[in-house]
C-alpha cells in the first residue's frame, strides 16, 4: 500500500492530544514534527495540549482517528492519575466511535502497554497503536509504520476502507434524493404511513437498503487482509459467523421483524411472518418452533444423524438448521406453526436472525406448505428383500 493510499484511508478530521502541542522553541518538537506531517498532507487537526472532558469526547463521532501523548502531566515518573486519566478517556473514546488511536509518547512503549493491558485495552483487541516520538518525525516513517501496523490489525483497514464506500455512497444518494425534492422526507414519510407503516423507522430502513445497493466494493489489499497467518479456534470461529448472521436483542430495536428469535420455556421460536405485514398489523408473530441440535449425531451412521456437506446441512423438506445462535446450531421444524402475541413475548425475544438466512427460511416455508402431496414409493420396489 502506498503512502497516498494510506493518506486516502485516514482522511477526515483528526484528533492530537499532547501537552507539548502548542510548546513555543526554536525547533519543532516530535509532535509538532507530526502535526505538520499530517497537514502537509492535507489532513486536518483538533489539537489539544490536555484531555477534552466529556462534552467534547461525545462530538468525535466523526473523527478518523486520535494521537494521544501518554504523559500529559509533564512529570517524572508519571503519576498514577495521569494514567487513570488516560485509561478513564479511552474507555469514553470507546462509547463514541470505533477508530484508531495512536499514542505518540516519550515514556516507554513496554510500561504502556502493560498498564492498557491491566485494564483489558488490549486484551479485548482494541485499536491502538504506541510508537515513541522520536522515532516518527517525518511523513514517511509514520505512514510506514502505520501500514506495518495495518497488517497486524485488519479489522481497522477494513473499518476505514468500509467508510469510504459508505461515505461516498451516502453523499451520492442524499444528492439525488435532494434534486429531486427537497422534502423527501416528508414525501416518503407520507407514503410509508398511507401504507400503515411507521414513518421514522420505515424511513430509516428504506434509506439502509437503498445505501446497501449503491455501495462500491473497495479492492482490499490482500498483503493485509492476509497478513495474519494465525489459525482461529472453533469457539471464535462460531461467535464470528453468529455475529454475521445473528443480532442479539440488545443492538435491537423495540419492533417485532421478520427473524426474530424468542426463548419460551426451553423451546426456541422463529418468527417468518414478512415485514411488511408486520407493519401494517403488529399483533399476531407466526413462529415455527425449534430446538438445539445434538451435535454428537452429526455425521454418523445413526438412522437419525444429521448430515452435514460441503458447508451446509443436507435438510429434509420439514426442517430448517440455523447455526449459530448463542453459539448453538438450532433446527426448526416447519410443521410447527404457533400464533403469539408480539406483546406477550417480546420479552422473550433472544434477538434476529439477518437476511438472507431469514429469506431462505421464509421461501422454504412458503414451499412447504404450497407442496403436492404424492404417494410414498413401497419400500419393496427400491430396497432389496
Amino acid at each position: 500500500m502506498t503512502m497516498t493510499n494510506i493518506i486516502k484511508l485516514f482522511s477526515g478530521i483528526g484528533v492530537i492530544i499532547d501537552d507539548a502541542i502548542f510548546e513555543d522553541g526554536s525547533s519543532l518538537n516530535g509532535i509538532q514534527k507530526i502535526a505538520k506531517s499530517l497537514k502537509k498532507n492535507h489532513i486536518p487537526l483538533l489539537e489539544y495540549n490536555e484531555l477534552p472532558d466529556d462534552e467534547f469526547i461525545n462530538q468525535f463521532h466523526g473523527i478518523s482517528f486520535v494521537i494521544l501523548d501518554w504523559n500529559l502531566s509533564g512529570e517524572q515518573p508519571i503519576p498514577g492519575a495521569t494514567i487513570n486519566d488516560n485509561i478513564a478517556f479511552i474507555n469514553k473514546l470507546k462509547t463514541v466511535c470505533f477508530v484508531p488511536l495512536f499514542i505518540f509518547s516519550d515514556e516507554n512503549s513496554h510500561d504502556i502497554q502493560v498498564n492498557l493491558e491491566a485494564h483489558n485495552l488490549l486484551l479485548e483487541r482494541c485499536p491502538i497503536f504506541i510508537k515513541k516520538k522520536n522515532e516518527l518525525d517525518t511523513a514517511e516513517k509514520l505512514f510506514s509504520e502505520i501500514e506495518h501496523w495495518l497488517k497486524q490489525t485488519p479489522s481497522i483497514y477494513v473499518m476505514k476502507e468500509w467508510e469510504k464506500a459508505t461515505r461516498e455512497a451516502k453523499t451520492k444518494m442524499l444528492w439525488s434524493l435532494s434534486s429531486i425534492h427537497p422534502a423527501w422526507p416528508s414525501v416518503l414519510s407520507k407514503s410509508i404511513k398511507t401504507d400503515g407503516g411507521d414513518g421514522a423507522s420505515e424511513l430509516m430502513r428504506l434509506l439502509h437498503n437503498n445505501l446497501s445497493y449503491r455501495l462500491e466494493f473497495p479492492e482490499f489489499d490482500e498483503q493485509i487482509i492476509e497478513a495474519q497467518k494465525d489459525g482461529v479456534g472453533k469457539n471464535e470461529l462460531r461467535k464470528l459467523l453468529e455475529c454475521e448472521r445473528f443480532v442479539p436483542k440488545e443492538s435491537l430495536p423495540p419492533h417485532p421483524f421478520a427473524g426474530d428469535i424468542y426463548l419460551i420455556d426451553d423451546k426456541y421460536y422463529l418468527n417468518i411472518r414478512p415485514d411488511c405485514d408486520i407493519i401494517r398489523r403488529p399483533k399476531d408473530m407466526y413462529l415455527i418452533e425449534g430446538k438445539v441440535v445434538d451435535e454428537t449425531k452429526i455425521n454418523t451412521e445413526d438412522q437419525h444423524a444429521i448430515r452435514f456437506k460441503n458447508g451446509e446441512f443436507i435438510e429434509k423438506k420439514t426442517e430448517c438448521y440455523v447455526g449459530f445462535v448463542k453459539g448453538n446450531i438450532l433446527r426448526f421444524c416447519l410443521r410447527d406453526m404457533d400464533v403469539m402475541v408480539w406483546k406477550k413475548i417480546k420479552e422473550y425475544r433472544i434477538g434476529r436472525l439477518l437476511p438472507p438466512y431469514i429469506t431462505l427460511i421464509q421461501q422454504k416455508y412458503a414451499f412447504y406448505i404450497q407442496r403436492q402431496g404424492l404417494p410414498a414409493i413401497p419400500e419393496e420396489a427400491v430396497k432389496e428383500s
